[in-house]
């Protein structure tokens, strides 16, 4: 009995689609541009998600559904308290305070050109770092502390305000909030450093080593991964997932104790990462151009194609892993994590304005009290279409060229049959 050909080519175009991966490319929620001229460079998520500010020639904060609430001044390091009530920027030798309405409570200079800053979830403590200087304050602007070090690279200060973890060309050194010196490690020169949300866990990778320190200096696991060196780090508030991004395209997630969880390609440069709170979400932004979502499993969840490269911090993720947001050099990308229903919650009020920057770091502004930030229930999505931009069809390109052939073929072989 001769089977029909249309029936046994309609089999294998059902197992292809079974045996094919369904990974499809993702469109974002919103874009938005930057002012003509200006250049971005860096993006910070509020935990919450209902703040963005996009950083680099002009400091640009939106709400979570792409609105913008200010636009005005610079920065090229940024970040924020948990609920996004207060901002810290750096523009040059200055660090800058901030109120989610773009009113600046106050500037300080640090003595040299700044490296990084860093906020407690509470807002109540400032951290900076730069050239051979660190220094801390309250954020009524008042001084904390200040102290010398080697060149600094970067800087975070522990979510539960116990000490500040500074990484310099020569080692790693724990500071108490005034900058007393608590311990150090100096058989490393690391560039980077993440902290978990209870502050016990400290990450420091080096090369394409990574190292986990107990909050009190304790050297816990130091491990290496074969491969490129680590340029990007994320560490999930929850301690269970540590991200890394290197310089040979791929992407790290590791667990807490150092085991591996998998290894995935990012792109050329991974440059950028970002997770959720308990490692559910993870992010990349590489140099060739591409946003790539992830599950904790290793799974691609979608790609996505940007107009210029990504850099460093330019990709953030918000706690609940709903609301994923990315800079290139000209926009502002607003993803929401596939599958994961409602992403966007609705805006915190605010109005669309100018900064003017009328207040130099020798004229700061006054520091006036901040209002309470009244915040509405989620409404649902939000979808802004993408100026310029077609969505894609949702299917995977080999789908869609897959059912052609199969129709051309058993063409073909009806013919023959009829032929014969």
């Amino acid at each position: 009995m001769c089977t029909c050909p249309s029936a046994r080519l309609l089999k294998l175009f059902v197992l292809l689609c079974i045996l094919v991966p369904a990974v499809q490319a993702i469109d974002p929620l919103w874009t938005v541009p930057a002012s003509p001229g200006v250049e971005l460079s860096t993006v910070a998520l509020s935990d919450d998600g209902s703040t963005i500010i996009a950083g680099g020639s002009q400091l640009m904060a939106l709400n979570p559904d792409g609105t913008k609430l200010w636009t005005g001044w610079s920065g090229t390091a940024i970040d924020m308290s948990r609920d996004g009530r207060y901002i810290v920027t750096s523009q040059g030798q200055t660090v800058r305070l901030f109120n989610r309405q773009g009113i600046m409570l106050w500037d300080q200079p640090l003595g040299a050109a700044v490296t990084d800053v860093s906020i407690s979830p509470d807002g109540q403590i400032i951290a900076a770092g730069g050239g051979s200087y660190v220094q801390s304050w309250y954020n009524s602007g008042s001084g904390l502390g200040r102290n010398a070090t080697e060149a600094v690279r970067d800087i975070r200060l522990s979510p539960v305000k116990d000490q500040i973890i500074v990484t310099t060309e020569k080692a790693v050194r724990s500071f108490n909030l005034s900058y007393v010196p608590n311990w150090y490690d100096d058989t490393i020169s690391p560039g980077i450093v993440a902290i978990s949300g209870d502050g016990t866990g400290i990450v420091i990778p080096n090369g394409n080593r990574v190292r986990m320190y107990h909050g009190s200096g304790t050297l816990l696991w130091d491990r290496s991964f074969s491969g490129g060196s680590i340029i990007s780090l994320a560490y999930s508030s929850d301690g269970s997932t540590i991200v890394a991004g290197r310089d040979d395209g791929t992407v790290l997630a590791i667990d807490g104790n150092g085991n591996l969880l998998f290894t995935a390609k990012a792109g050329a440069w991974a440059t950028s990462v970002g997770v959720s709170d308990n490692g559910s979400t993870i992010a990349t932004g590489s140099i060739d151009n591409h946003i790539r979502l992830f599950d904790r499993q290793g799974t691609l969840l979608g790609d996505y194609t940007t107009r210029s490269p990504v850099k460093s911090r330019s990709v953030a993720v918000s706690g609940d892993g709903s609301l994923i947001v990315a800079v290139d050099l000209s926009e502002v990308y607003g993803f929401s994590r596939p599958g994961s229903g409602p992403a966007v919650p609705s805006p915190v009020p605010g109005v669309i304005r100018n900064v003017s920057s009328a207040h130099g770091p020798g004229n700061p502004a006054p520091a006036p009290s901040l209002p309470a930030v009244p915040v509405t229930a989620p409404s649902g999505n939000v979808t802004v279409p993408a100026a310029g931009t077609t969505p894609s069809s949702g299917l995977p390109w080999i789908l869609t060229v897959v059912p052609l052939a199969l129709v051309l073929l058993a063409r073909k072989r009806g013919s023959r049959i009829l032929n014969q």
